[in-house]
This record gives C-alpha cells, sequence and structure tokens, in this order.
C-alpha cells in the first residue's frame, strides 16, 4: 500500500510535467519573439520547464540519496546539476521582470536590483551544493535564508513600483507582492528553521560530514531506490508545488504584455 500511494503521485507528477510541456509549446506559439524581453523569457522558461519535467519523472531526495529509478540518471550529481540550471534561469527570468518594472516606472534603482537578484541566487546554488556534497544541512539553512532574503527584496520592488502601474502589470506586482511576503515567511518560519534544527541534531549527535572528493563520488554514485510512502510523503507538497506552480510562473511571464506590441 505505500509503495502504491508514491506509485500515483509520481504518475501524477509526470502527467503534470507533460501537461507542463504541452503548455509551454503553446505559449511558445502565442509568444511576441519580435520583443526582446519575450525571447529572454521564452528561452529561459524552456530551460524550467524542462528540467521540471526530468526532474518530474526521476524524484530524488539529494542528501538522504533516495531515488525512485536506478538510473544514472538520478545520480544526485547529474540532478542537482539540471536543478542548478533551472534555477538560475528563473532566477533570471525574476530579474527580467523587474528590470521591466523598474523600466517601465522610471525607477531606476529597482532596475538596478536585477544583477543582485541573480548573483544572490547563484551564490545560493554554491551553498545547496555544499550540503548536498558534504552532508551537512547548514548550506541549506543558508541556501533558504539567501532565496528568502532575495524574494524579500523582489517583494520591495513590487511594492515600490505598484503606484506607478496600472492594468495587468498592477494586478501582477499585488500577486507578486502577495506571493514574496507569503514565500519569505515559509521561509523564514518553516524552511530555514527546519534546517538548522536539523544541523543541530547532527552537531549533537556528532555527525561525520564528508570532504569534497569523498562526497562528489557519494553523490555522483550512491543511490538508494525507495517508493516507501513514508520516505516521500513529506516531500510531495513542495515537490508538487515546485514542479507545477513555479513553471507556471515562469509561462506566465512570458506572456505578459510589453510596451510597443
Amino acid at each position: 500500500m505505500n509503495d502504491r500511494k508514491t506509485i500515483v503521485w509520481w504518475k501524477i507528477l509526470s502527467a503534470l510535467a507533460m501537461l507542463n510541456i504541452i503548455a509551454w509549446i503553446a505559449v511558445a506559439s502565442q509568444a511576441e519573439v519580435g520583443v526582446l524581453y519575450v525571447r529572454w523569457h521564452l528561452m529561459l522558461s524552456a530551460v524550467f520547464t524542462a528540467v521540471c519535467a526530468f526532474r518530474s519523472f526521476l524524484p530524488r531526495i539529494d542528501l538522504e540519496r533516495y531515488c525512485l529509478v536506478d538510473s544514472f540518471a538520478s545520480s544526485m550529481v547529474v540532478g542537482r546539476s539540471a536543478a542548478t540550471i533551472a534555477e538560475v534561469s528563473f532566477a533570471t527570468q525574476v530579474a527580467l521582470l523587474i528590470h521591466e518594472m523598474g523600466n517601465e516606472t522610471g525607477i531606476l534603482w529597482v532596475q538596478s536590483f536585477s544583477a543582485p537578484i541573480v548573483i544572490l541566487l547563484f551564490t545560493a546554488q554554491i551553498f545547496c551544493w555544499s550540503s548536498v556534497i558534504s552532508l551537512n544541512h547548514i548550506g541549506h539553512a543558508i541556501e533558504e535564508s539567501i532565496w528568502a532574503l532575495t524574494f524579500a527584496m523582489v517583494g520591495v520592488c513590487f511594492a515600490v513600483c505598484i503606484p506607478q502601474l496600472e492594468g495587468l502589470w498592477r494586478n501582477v506586482s499585488i500577486l507578486g507582492l502577495i506571493a514574496c511576503v507569503g514565500y519569505v515567511c515559509v521561509m523564514v518560519i518553516v524552511d530555514v528553521p527546519m534546517y538548522a534544527k536539523r544541523w543541530r541534531k547532527g552537531q549533537r549527535e556528532g555527525e561525520s560530514y564528508l570532504g569534497f572528493r569523498d562526497g562528489w563520488s557519494d553523490a555522483l554514485n550512491r543511490r538508494v531506490v525507495t517508493r516507501d510512502w513514508k520516505i516521500w510523503k513529506p516531500e510531495v507538497a513542495w515537490l508538487t508545488g515546485y514542479f507545477t506552480m513555479a513553471v507556471w510562473i515562469s509561462l506566465a511571464m512570458v506572456l505578459l504584455p510589453r510596451a510597443g506590441h
């Protein structure tokens, strides 16, 4: 029964991934590719959608080395590499959106936040990799803290631009502000404390961490194939939400109306 629940969830996740790929094709057919912003968003969303589909077909839990399929494609290194590319792509889309809003409103300091967004979220990837390789949760705590800080900045940009925007862009900014506040609250109240707690527990229990060479080899080669629902159940909510709603946000950024259409 435990295995069956996991398989049902996996099939649903895979079906949603296929629908997202179809959605990207539909969006691409409607996109105003003559606009530079749109071309960039379309390319970046293609990467993000494809990687989220890949991660839906081959789910993993990195530090514990759990996966559903015993394949080299399920390697933590392969999966984390793909995830890094996707998350930097999504970060770049968010930065482009902020740049567009700054351009639309004439608020230059909002535009200047574009580069820090990408730099911060790229830095977050480094700390994520440190946890995946070393098995030390402190890297994830720092990573999630950086994501929280970055989206707090994005929220400020939305808040400042709202009075200067009209129509759909104004509505998008309001929704973006609400989403940023909710996201930062979850990071600060749930995720960061969770990883910090796991790190402190490891410290108390004297956990040994891996160096780079051993950790890389372990992440590359060790896979624990399991379909036990008890293991996957805690991951279901965030994996499903991430691989669906985040993709929809990525696609929505392609379709926003731009000045000059």
